[in-house]
């Protein structure tokens, strides 16, 4: 059976809840920490459950010399390293982080923020943030996931670019520390996502792997269709970039994010489609109660037939509504003797015959 953990907060993921979405703030920011508390409100009056920011300094998540994966159309500094946009964006104060969470907890949002190198780590471990999450690029660093395993707080750990068995290895990191609390999240690590990547059977696969572990999609590609399809899928939780402003500068995330605007129309839909999925139940759905009984076919006589005569082929049709004997039964009335007198246009039942 899928365990649910406790983001936090009063959001609590997998279960019977419904599909949590997380928004990535990650660095849209951009150092400044009434924009980081604005990130936070609309979050909250967008409907979302949780946020997450990204901590990280320059020096600790790259060399000076990184080459950029991402698609350069995102870029709004004319390019350079990883480490020149990181530099760009690792300035939030520390104090800052404190206040934030504070704000979130003031607003019923889980706040976490990623970490992407140990001293990073170490400094969420003090701020004590609700839950953490693991970005793809970092499954590899067990070091770092067996220092915020240890704290006991759940986990959401993204997969992008992993194989099973690094995946494998992170779970038993976690686990080993005695801390249970673990979701996964699909993800494909191309900065925008075509859909054609998107490749959500690679969810249904983990789901499959680990049935015990709520499994979601951290999505990276534009607009809202591909999230929604993951969530029609089964996704668990559904992790989406987020922006008050795509046109900001310095961090290419901008230009993926969900908007504040965008956010509300997106929970809406993402609740429309969680609602569809339903549950799986042999014959008719209470939606289709009165369907069931007005839209089938009974078996009618179409000319009066009188007591003791014998019924015939030629005496019955099939017609609406189905509120007596189905069709499928017709072949068992014919040769049999009427017990009464059956008008034209009856619906017969088997007191009838």
């Amino acid at each position: 059976m899928q365990r649910a953990i406790n983001l936090g907060n009063g959001v609590k993921l997998g279960g019977d809840h419904h599909c949590v979405i997380l928004l990535d703030a990650g660095v849209n920011h951009n150092n400044d920490v009434q924009r980081a508390k604005d990130l936070i409100k609309t979050a909250k009056d967008g409907g979302a459950d949780a946020i997450k920011f990204q901590t990280y300094t320059a020096g600790g998540i790259s060399t000076r010399k990184a080459p950029r994966y991402w698609d350069s159309k995102l870029d709004t500094d004319g390019g350079g390293s990883q480490y020149d946009m990181f530099k760009k964006v690792d300035s939030l104060p520390k104090d800052a982080y404190f206040e934030l969470k504070a704000y979130a907890k003031k607003l019923k949002v889980a706040f976490s923020s990623s970490p992407f190198d140990m001293e990073s780590a170490k400094f969420l471990i003090k701020l004590d943030v609700d839950f953490y999450k693991i970005a793809s690029a970092e499954v590899p660093n067990l070091p770092l996931i067996r220092l915020v395993a240890e704290t006991g707080k759940p986990i959401i750990l993204s997969t992008g670019a992993c194989t099973i068995g690094e995946v494998e290895d992170a779970l038993q990191t976690i686990f080993q520390t005695g801390n249970k609390q673990v979701a996964l999240q699909h993800c494909v690590l191309s900065y925008p996502c075509k859909d054609k990547d998107a490749n959500l059977a690679k969810m249904l696969r983990l789901k499959q792997i680990f049935p015990e572990i709520p499994v979601g999609y951290s999505d990276h590609t534009l607009g809202s269709l591909i999230p929604l399809a993951a969530v029609a899928m089964g996704a668990r939780s559904i992790e989406k970039h987020y922006t008050v402003d795509k046109s900001l500068p310095d961090s290419p995330d901008h230009g993926l994010s969900l908007s504040a605007e965008e956010l509300p129309g997106f929970m809406k839909d993402v609740r429309r489609v969680e609602s569809a999925i339903g549950t799986s139940l042999s014959g008719y759905y209470e939606a289709e109660a009165k369907a069931h009984a007005l839209a089938r076919k009974s078996v009618v006589a179409i000319k009066p037939i009188k007591k003791g005569t014998r019924i015939t082929a030629s005496m019955l049709a099939c017609k609406r509504p189905g509120t007596g004997i189905y069709p499928r039964f017709l072949e068992q009335i014919v040769g049999r003797e009427a017990k009464v007198n059956i008008n034209e246009d009856e619906i017969l039942n088997w007191s009838m015959i």
